[in-house]
Formats: C-alpha cells, sequence, structure tokens
C-alpha cells in the first residue's frame, strides 16, 4: 500500500533553485503521466535543468521516490515540477548521443564515459583491490565492480570516448578515478599516459581522482603530467566514523596522510581545483560543518555530495531531511569564500550541490554569481582557463627542474 505524499515542505522549496536541487535529490521525483517514457528517463535518476541553470540529477525510480512531493509533469512544449502548490519551469537533459555508439573494440561509450553535468566520469579500470580484500568502504559500490574482471580500458578506448564527448560538447571536464591499487604512487602512475595523451589531442581539463600517495613527488608528478585538478575524497571527517565505516582507506593509507597530501596538493594546484568529498549523511551536520573548515582553511575546496543508500548498505543517519542539511551548504558556500577560494572550477556537477550553488542558500543577493556564471559557462571562460593552467604548469615545472 503506497504511503500519502508528505506535503510538509510543499512550497518551501520551489522557488530557490539551491535548496530544491538539495530536496529533490533527497526526496526524488514522481513522474507524470504526460511525459513519454524514453531514452532521457532511462535508469534511476533524470538529469533536470533547474532555474538559473542549476543541473540535477534526481532519483525517480526508487521506491522512495513514490513518497515525493515533487512531480514532473509535460506543459506545453516543456516541463515543469510542481509541489502541489505551484511550479517551475524546467529541462530535461536528453541522454548524450555518444550513450548510443561503441568504441572500435565494441566496448558502449556508455560503459567508459558517464557525464555529471560539466564533468565526463571515465573510470579506465572499475576495479578496487579494497574489495577484494574484505575492507571496501561500507557505503561503496562507487564505480567499481565488486565481481570484475581484469579489464582495463586502453588507452585508445578512452580517446575514443573524449572525442565523442568533445564532439558533441557533452562536458568540459574529464574526471579520470582509480580505485585502491598497490604501490606507494596511490593510482597515478597507471593514470599517467591516460592524462597525457588526452592533454596532447584535447583542449580540456582534466581532473583526476586518486588516493593520496604515500610520497609528495607523487603530486608534482600529477601537476607535471597535465592534471588540472586533483581529488583525495577523505569522505568523513570523524576520526572514528572514519575507521568504522572506511576500513581500507584508514589502515593502508590513513586519515592523517589525506589531509598531509590535500594541504600539499593544494600549495601546488591553483586555488580550487584541489577538492575533497565529504558525504553527506554518514556523520552528524555538525562534523560534516568542522571537515568544511579544516579543508577551506588549507585551501581545498569540499564537495559534498549526498549519500544515497542502497537496501543493503543502509548506513545513513536517519532522518536527513533538506531542513538539516541545508544549513550545512549554508556554512559550505560561507567558508569557501571567506577563505577566497575559486568557486569556479568545481561547478555544474549533477550529483552534488557544489559551493557556487550553495550561494542560493544565504541572504547574498550580490550579483559576483551571476557574473561568474556568464564567465564559466562561456567559451572564452573555458578556453581562459585551460590557458592559464598550461601556462602555470610550465612554470611550475620548470622552477622544480632548475632546483
Amino acid at each position: 500500500m503506497r504511503r500519502p505524499v508528505n506535503s510538509r515542505v510543499q512550497g518551501k522549496y520551489l522557488h530557490n533553485p539551491g535548496s530544491l536541487k538539495i530536496d529533490l535529490m533527497l526526496r526524488g521525483i514522481r513522474i507524470d503521466g504526460s511525459v513519454s517514457e524514453g531514452e532521457d528517463i532511462e535508469g534511476l535518476g533524470i538529469d533536470l535543468i533547474l532555474p538559473r541553470n542549476i543541473i540535477a540529477n534526481v532519483p525517480c525510480k526508487e521506491e522512495f521516490t513514490k513518497d515525493s512531493p515533487y512531480v514532473l509533469k509535460k506543459k506545453g512544449k516543456g516541463y515543469v515540477i510542481t509541489d502541489g502548490i505551484d511550479e517551475v519551469d524546467v529541462r530535461v537533459v536528453p541522454k548524450p548521443e555518444f550513450y548510443r555508439k561503441k568504441t572500435s573494440t565494441g566496448v558502449p561509450f556508455s560503459k567508459i564515459g558517464i557525464v555529471h553535468g560539466s564533468y565526463t566520469v571515465i573510470t579506465p579500470s572499475p576495479r578496487c583491490e579494497f574489495f577484494h580484500s574484505n575492507i571496501e568502504c561500507r557505503y561503496c559500490a562507487g564505480n567499481f565492480d565488486v565481481n570484475s574482471t581484469d579489464r582495463v580500458y586502453s588507452v585508445d578506448e578512452v580517446l575514443e570516448t573524449v572525442e565523442a564527448v568533445m564532439k558533441e560538447g557533452s562536458s568540459r571536464i574529464i574526471y579520470l578515478s582509480i580505485g585502491f591499487t598497490k604501490g606507494d604512487d596511490g593510482g597515478i602512475e597507471f593514470l599517467t599516459g591516460y592524462i597525457r595523451e588526452i592533454k596532447k589531442h584535447f583542449n580540456c581539463l582534466v581532473a583526476v581522482e586518486a588516493l593520496p600517495p604515500k610520497h609528495n613527488r607523487w603530486i608534482d608528478e600529477t601537476y607535471a603530467v597535465g592534471a588540472d585538478s586533483v581529488l583525495y575524497n577523505l569522505e568523513i571527517f570523524d576520526s572514528e566514523l572514519f575507521e568504522m565505516i572506511c576500513p581500507g582507506r584508514a589502515s593502508l593509507i590513513g586519515r592523517d596522510r589525506y589531509l598531509e597530501a590535500l594541504r600539499y596538493a593544494a600549495g601546488i594546484f591553483p586555488s580550487g581545483t584541489v577538492a575533497s568529498h565529504l558525504i553527506v549523511g554518514l556523520e552528524p551536520p555538525g562534523s560534516t560543518c568542522m571537515g568544511i573548515d579544516f579543508l577551506t582553511d588549507i585551501g581545498v575546496v569540499p564537495i559534498l555530495p549526498i549519500y544515497r543508500p542502497s537496501p543493503s548498505r543502509a548506513l545513513r543517519i536517519e532522518p536527513l531531511t533538506a531542513e538539516i542539511i541545508i544549513p550545512v551548504y549554508r556554512h559550505l558556500y560561507n567558508a569557501v569564500r571567506k577563505k577566497n577560494i575559486n568557486m569556479n572550477w568545481v561547478r555544474d556537477i549533477s550529483v552534488v550541490t557544489t559551493p557556487i550553488e550553495s550561494g542560493y542558500l544565504v541572504e547574498d543577493k550580490g550579483g559576483f554569481k551571476g557574473i561568474m556564471e556568464s564567465f564559466y559557462k562561456s567559451k572564452i571562460g573555458l578556453k581562459t582557463a585551460w590557458g592559464l593552467s598550461t601556462i602555470r604548469r610550465k612554470l611550475r615545472v620548470r622552477d622544480v627542474e632548475e632546483k
């Protein structure tokens, strides 16, 4: 029997795009019969463009979405979200055309690259050694296959995928990720060939998600080979919860090493390009805010994904509501801005609320957010960012070599 839809939040969040994105990611959305089933809503989530061009990946097929107060409806030639009281216009993001195509080796591009707004995530080796040692992160299914073979996507297969992304204009940033692998380098040695070839053939930005290496020289190497951004994802700031929920990270890397590596990287990479995830819902909100303060103090951008538990991995601290976590995102925006960290690198990501989007949650009516949106969404803004990154890297590498 279906439970009645909770109407307590009706009218509360609909007209603030920052709070609407958060509540949609928490509650999901129901799909009205006026919306035809098709390519754009296959899978569990649907990408929507909310007011102010905020992109959100919204659950629409999980069981809990049946209780959502939000409904996506067709209206004329467009779409609206209604909460039963009012409505706002939205756009449905079509699935990329390249998803339907394959590499020359027969691998579907959609298995190699997944678009999340301005980022396309590519995991060349969808395998994490934590799973094979029974010390995986307790929340994680991640981008990694527990039963994965040793199949690794080749540099050529990845380049074909990036070419398809660039031709379609699906994303501006290629996000390379890797699970835990043995060695002192944190996985960057494996990714180096991919980074170099992508930067050689395409004028795009490359973000790298890896594990903190044991030695800082690998962080220097990460920057030198062409990475524009690096993420060492701590996930949980509370030390005890970190050890309980992330046993592999705790025992083989250590929380202190995460923080040391992030601090060192923030001294090398440009402002705003070193980031770390703190998962909202796996620790008390106050602990997440402490993590935000620590990371911004050392020049690191906190990224706050909301934990979406599966039935077999229900680790979320309940209840988790927009009322509880919106203050955390307000704190995020204020902390990043107070430290004058560039917000324009980590932005326009469908699966998380970014610091610049969190600005809509505070009483800041200044014009800087609009200025930043127009700058970085433009081709001129992207070209400028790419050019400055390239020049800065050349100067840094030359300086290190001369010492």
